[in-house]
């Protein structure tokens, strides 16, 4: 333990962010006990005024109540931020449970014992179909350490058998790929990289699918620059709002025809600025790029409200999936 003259700051700090909020305020004493109970150290009065006096000092807000006592009222994160981001935290399906649970505790554990009450109905969220690799913080933080070193991973692929039991992909085939980008996408995360260029310039790879993963000290990073028809002038923010799904693959121009203001609705949802809306003959058309298999998927998903028109080669796609899926019907 340290001298008491040195951790009274730091203890006095702790019992403010742990006890005390707009609504609830401590004395001196109040403040004295407390450590003394918890910490089993005693301090003066005095020097709990002296830390207090530091603390205002450290731009520390210490707010002193109506009725006497004193309170912590600046955090971390407001109510509505922290909110926000345990909301986000649960509702990601790349983190598993506990995870989810650990995060969340980090984050509402910058408020007092009485505000965090406020976010016990989100843990309810746990329950949502979720991941169950408990490896995804681990798998990023070694892809972070990898991008940073100029270095590639290796890793094994999730798959499951004919039985629905977990196994990995191509008899435990280890994945060696050049990291670029770490991807959010519909609560999973996805990594941006290379693998074989013979295949395509660029693939994705889920990281809650990801097993074993390693640096591989020995193979360097290729740069996306060199790759053999690789981008030009790569963006990550165009790249995101041409795969809107992240499957690879070409991505074409597109027009389709709207049936009125819902099917509006969800373009714009979907694409934002980069929908242009145009009007011809009393009909609403779009005109949108985007990746070929996402957008195939897209129309199938919303085919109620939107209407391919062209590339003809992917209306061609649309109509006979359509015709498919019907025939199972039948």
């Amino acid at each position: 333990m340290l001298p008491n003259k040195k951790s009274s700051i730091l203890l006095v700090l702790k019992v403010l962010e742990e006890y005390t909020d707009e609504e609830h305020y401590l004395t001196q004493q109040e403040i004295a006990d407390k450590i003394d109970q918890i910490y089993n150290i005693q301090l003066e009065r005095k020097s709990i005024g002296s830390s207090l006096s530091m603390l205002e000092e450290l731009d520390y807000d210490i707010a002193k109540g109506p009725k006497g006592g004193f309170a912590l009222f600046s955090r971390t994160f407001d109510q509505t931020e922290a909110s926000f981001l345990i909301d986000a935290v649960f509702s990601s399906r790349s983190i598993d449970g506990r995870e989810a649970k650990k995060i969340s505790d980090q984050v509402s554990g910058c408020f007092s014992r009485y505000q965090r009450r406020d976010y016990s109905y989100i843990y309810k969220s746990s329950e949502i179909n979720r991941t169950l690799n408990n490896q995804v913080l681990y798998n990023i933080s070694v892809i972070h350490e990898a991008m940073k070193r100029g270095k590639r991973v290796g890793f094994q692929y999730l798959a499951y058998d004919e039985e629905g039991n977990q196994t990995t992909r191509r008899g435990g085939y280890e994945y060696i790929v050049s990291p670029y980008y770490l991807v959010n996408n519909f609560g999973r995360y996805y990594l941006l990289c290379n693998y074989r260029e013979k295949y395509r310039a660029l693939q994705t790879f889920r990281l809650d699918y990801m097993m074993n993963i390693t640096i591989k000290e020995d193979w360097p990073i290729k740069k996306m620059a060199d790759l053999k028809d690789g981008p030009k002038d790569f963006s990550i923010s165009k790249y995101i709002n041409d795969h809107i799904y992240l499957f690879g693959g070409d991505t074409v121009d597109a027009l389709l025809e709207l049936d009125g203001d819902r099917a509006i609705v969800i373009v714009k949802d979907w694409f934002g600025e980069n929908a242009k809306i145009s009007h011809k003959d009393e009909k609403i058309y779009v005109d949108v790029r985007c990746n070929e298999i996402a957008l195939y998927y897209w129309i199938m998903q919303y085919s109620d409200y939107v209407k391919m028109i062209s590339p003809v080669s992917l209306v061609n796609k649309v109509k006979e999936g359509l015709i498919n899926a019907l025939k199972r019907y039948e």
